[in-house]
């Protein structure tokens, strides 16, 4: 059958004219983003995304009946040509330095950068992307010159990034590098200095000076200051770690107001993006694009697996088997991506080790005891997945230490159990990390050393528990937590950074999820005390440790239990890592071969 598509009168999508035939119909209105429009708007004709993707999926629909309109013609060859040197970009070691724009401009920026980092700002300055380098190869410093390269430069500028990196790595890494004017704003901001900064920023506007606004999320979420949500078009918008603002999650309120804001240019930015989800990717691709990623249900039908779980709630999986190649090289024209072992071989591996911690009698008891509950209510109420996994979260607590545990309710529809609990120093794992920790030279019976641990725990009870415990030992320790305040964060760092005065401190307990922007590259050991569900979050909390600039080894110790859930999330998260590695950096891998090749 013939089947004609050509460029709309404003060349932003593209017609598809045919004589009705329902299965190729059928087919065309599978391609994500198809929309048919009718007589009364001009039609009949089914209408595609502007986009290669979509293309290629008409001609493999109609294969040899499709025939293309001029203009039609002339957009595919030059965005073939694009797209190759994207791809090009995407996977190259190099890019000539004389030949960026920031080397005339931010010539010391310029002549910092490692290789690897120019071919990354010529791809950032070349399309609104995903940065998803590994952690500390320079995704902060990459933005600023991807902003230069593109000619941003002369503008308002949008940051939303974690509250502790706002001042400690944005603010630092322009002023460092540029005379941008940078202001932050966020919750903990005092009223006075709100005030000065809102008067700063309308000067600002109103002479059409450039300047950087650094904000979080819950401020986005608040919505920013009158008149600058909806009347500025930001010359850029950059979200720092996306995937912990509930950009993924369409539902959220975060996604729908960033999908809102104007920029020429857009950036998300996270070393561990995916989290073994690649639908986390979607809350990327749609903040980037909002018009050909339109749909994440069109998406992942196209992409991903999806199921139909308890009460036919749909799950999606992972990519479809035999499609990861496509995958990738669909994902590869908006994503630049680098791994330390690729960039920085000089760099010892992270070495990871098990240690299987035995309960004590009493946590074995309780333990037991619990998991039996849970186990009842699971079976006989039918918990939703949310539901189940708050049962489990609660037997990872137990599976840390005996607790002292106040009921405050039970839901009856449910049979949820609400729950306090508070870890007591009664916990098998605590003589393994006072062992692993003498190991490695923490020994309070030999103060004088001078080796430094993080220890790290996905809840703030037991972290303050572990705290409280190696103090009570006569072990230095300092505490990073929700609850601590800015002051105690930057001594911290101050402390165990190399070749600087550790105070006498010697290991640094924190929560898992709060290592965002803090530098500890004095640490040659990093204690994971319980893992959460994602291996990204041990990752980041890992690589507070790494300084790209020493070549030091770094041991990560892995706490689980024996015979507890603790094992079932071991096998999870390696299962998501292994997604991770195979859809991101093994097709990488295969397409800068291919590259190479050719």
């Amino acid at each position: 059958m013939r089947v004609f598509a050509e460029l709309n009168e404003n060349s932003s999508a593209v017609n598809v004219y045919f004589q009705y035939e329902q299965v190729l119909k059928d087919q065309i209105k599978m391609i994500p983003g198809a929309k048919f429009v009718g007589r009364d708007k001009g039609g009949p004709f089914w209408q595609l995304p502007l986009d290669l993707l979509a293309m290629r999926q008409l001609r493999q629909v109609v294969g040899n009946g499709l025939e293309l309109g001029n203009a039609l013609k002339h957009w595919g060859r030059e965005a073939v040509k694009t797209e190759k040197m994207m791809h090009s970009l995407a996977v190259a070691d190099d890019f000539p330095l004389k030949q960026m724009k920031l080397y005339s401009k931010l010539p010391k920026l310029a002549k910092w950068f490692r290789p690897y980092q120019r071919a990354d700002v010529a791809f950032l300055a070349a399309t609104s992307a995903m940065n998803l380098l590994e952690p500390r190869l320079g995704k902060t410093t990459e933005t600023i010159g991807a902003i230069y390269e593109a000619d941003l430069e002369d503008g308002p500028h949008l940051v939303v990034a974690p509250q502790k990196s706002l001042d400690s790595v944005w603010r630092m890494e322009f002023e460092r590098w540029t005379d941008l004017p940078v202001y932050t704003w966020s919750g903990e901001t005092p009223t006075a200095e709100r005030g000065r900064t809102l008067a700063a920023v309308w000067k600002h506007m109103d002479r059409e000076d450039p300047f950087v606004f650094v904000t979080t999320a819950d401020m986005i979420r608040r919505g920013l200051p009158e008149g600058m949500e909806l009347e500025v078009e930001w010359n850029s918008f950059t979200i720092d770690e996306f995937h912990k603002t509930g950009l993924p999650e369409s539902k959220n309120v975060f996604p729908k107001k960033a999908a809102a804001i104007k920029a020429q240019r857009k950036y998300a930015l996270s070393g561990t993006p995916m989290g073994g989800k690649p639908i986390k990717l979607w809350g990327a691709l749609h903040f980037l694009d909002p018009e050909r990623f339109s749909s994440k249900w069109r998406w992942a039908g196209m992409w991903l697996e999806i199921e139909n779980g308890y009460k036919n709630h749909k799950m999606i999986r992972g990519v479809k088997e035999g499609l990861e190649d496509q995958f990738y090289q669909a994902l590869a024209p908006h994503a630049v991506r680098r791994l330390r072992t690729e960039v920085l071989p000089q760099l010892p591996p992270i070495q990871s080790v098990d240690v299987w911690c035995t309960m004590s009698p009493k946590q074995r008891v309780q333990y037991d005891t619990f998991a039996r509950d849970a186990e009842i209510r699971i079976d006989e109420y039918h918990l939703s997945a949310t539901s189940i996994l708050a049962e489990y979260t609660r037997l990872k607590q137990f599976s840390d230490a005996r607790c002292e545990v106040e009921i405050l309710g039970i839901d009856e529809d449910t049979g949820h159990v609400d729950m306090k609990v508070k870890p007591t120093f009664d916990s098998g794992k605590l003589p393994y990390l006072m062992e692993k920790l003498a190991e490695c030279g923490i020994d309070p019976d030999e103060p004088e050393g001078t080796e430094q641990a993080i220890v790290c725990s996905q809840f703030r009870e037991t972290v303050e528990m572990v705290y409280n415990y190696l103090t009570k030992q006569g072990i230095p320790c300092i505490m990073i937590t929700g609850k601590v305040s800015k002051a105690e964060s930057e001594r911290a760092q101050r402390a165990f950074k190399a070749d600087a005065d550790n105070e006498g401190l010697r290991v640094c307990c924190m929560v898992t999820t709060m290592g965002v922007g803090i530098t500890l590259d004095n640490v040659q050991t990093v204690h994971v005390f319980d893992e959460t569900w994602v291996p990204d979050d041990q990752d980041q909390a890992i690589d507070r440790a790494v300084n790209t600039s020493r070549n030091h080894q770094v041991t990560a110790f892995y706490y689980r239990s024996q015979n507890s859930v603790e094992e079932y999330i071991g096998d999870v998260t390696f299962a998501k890592d292994r997604i991770n590695k195979k859809l991101l950096d093994e097709q990488r891998r295969k397409m800068k071969e291919r590259a190479n090749a050719s």
